[in-house]
């Protein structure tokens, strides 16, 4: 896009809502405000209390972003505020909506304000963190592709997101670009204490897909190798049979479970102990934990799945393993030494160069031409 700056209107999460989406969302706005004129939307509610599995979806201590000033507006289940919100956008009179898309939660607000933006001729360009929800269903394709197919064009983080998204919807104009590093989390403020020569961190929320329990599993293989595995994160799921996997896999004295949201200033202070992250997921498209791993230099072991190999470069950022296999896990686990996380904390520090909200935000302005 040339010429005068572009108007950008952009709906999502911010904070002091919690959590990766609403972490890149202020970012992503940040960085367009920089190149264009940006109004941002946001909510009012979120999620009805019954949805959301923590014990909360505002972090209190998370301030709102200051450039561009949100306007809190939408209310996922009064579509009374969707027509307010497109009221707000066609006076705005931007060049273009951008909306992020997660989950088909959002398929009732996203597709009337995507469908309504089109009518008033505002093109509109889908930001995909997932193009299909990690819990699959035939009725949730069904409702992304009814969503997405409003669509003018996309940006997804990972060719996997790309081809999956074509298969969507054929023939869709997608741009690809990584997932820029979570630059604005705090440095470490605290040294933590050290328990092992190795010290492994299981960082985010915790559901099934992400595979917690063959890294327990794989845990148990390694004896009284000097490793120490720290869980950091809500469970959403399975936290009884967890615990009780960590109890009978014989490591339970080296792994420590933090079953709660944890702060940034606390994920600092993990991530600067940590010598490498663990990202056993059985499935994934991207992950939000490696460029937040990486604001730390933190190497990555993650499963060969979806977009993980395109930002884990294996032997390089991190090492990759068999998704679903305790057993290739174990013997990835068992290789690491310090000086292969000093080593690899290097090559992070040059490789994360190209992972920029700026880049991105440069990406999202040129998105119409396709990749």
């Amino acid at each position: 896009m040339t010429g005068p700056r572009p108007r950008i209107a952009l709906i999502g999460p911010v904070p002091p809502y919690r959590g990766g989406i609403a972490q890149h969302t202020a970012m992503l706005s940040a960085a367009l405000a920089g190149q264009a004129d940006v109004l941002l939307l946001s909510f009012t509610r979120q999620y009805p209390r019954w949805l959301f599995p923590g014990a909360s979806d505002i972090d209190p201590a998370a301030a709102p972003p200051a450039v561009p000033a949100p306007v809190y507006i939408l209310d996922s289940l009064n579509p009374l505020t969707w027509r307010r919100a497109m009221k707000t956008i066609t006076a705005f009179e931007p060049d273009f909506l951008l909306i992020p898309w997660w989950t088909v939660f959002w398929a009732g607000c996203f597709s009337y304000i995507a469908g309504a933006a089109r009518r008033r001729g505002i093109p509109v360009r889908f930001l995909c963190h997932n193009v299909a929800d990690h819990e699959a269903a035939g009725w949730k394709t069904r409702l992304a592709r009814r969503v997405l197919s409003k669509g003018q064009c996309f940006i997804v983080h990972s060719a996997a997101e790309r081809d999956m998204l074509i298969d969507l919807i054929p023939g869709a104009r997608v741009t690809v670009h990584p997932h820029p590093v979570y630059t604005q989390f705090p440095d470490p403020s605290h040294a933590l204490p050290r328990r092992a020569g190795i010290e492994l961190l299981f960082f985010g929320l915790i559901r099934p897909y992400k595979g917690l329990d063959v890294l327990v599993d794989a845990m148990g293989r390694l004896g009284d190798r000097d490793l120490f595995l720290t869980v950091a994160g809500e469970f959403w799921a399975a936290k009884g049979e967890i615990l009780s996997r960590i109890e009978k896999s014989g490591a339970g004295g080296r792994i420590e479970v933090i079953d709660r949201y944890l702060s940034d200033a606390e994920a600092a202070d993990l991530f600067a102990r940590a010598d490498f992250a663990v990202l056993p997921y059985r499935s994934a498209t991207g992950s939000g934990v490696v460029p937040l791993a990486y604001r730390y230099d933190t190497p990555v072991i993650a499963s060969r799945v979806g977009g993980l190999p395109e930002v884990v470069l294996d032997g390089k950022t991190g090492l990759l393993v068999d998704p679903g296999s305790p057993e290739s896990l174990a013997a990835a686990l068992a290789s690491l030494t310090p000086e292969m996380a000093q080593a690899m904390a290097a090559e992070i520090k040059t490789f994360k160069n190209s992972m920029t909200w700026e880049s991105l935000a440069g990406a999202v302005i040129n998105a119409n031409q396709g990749d």
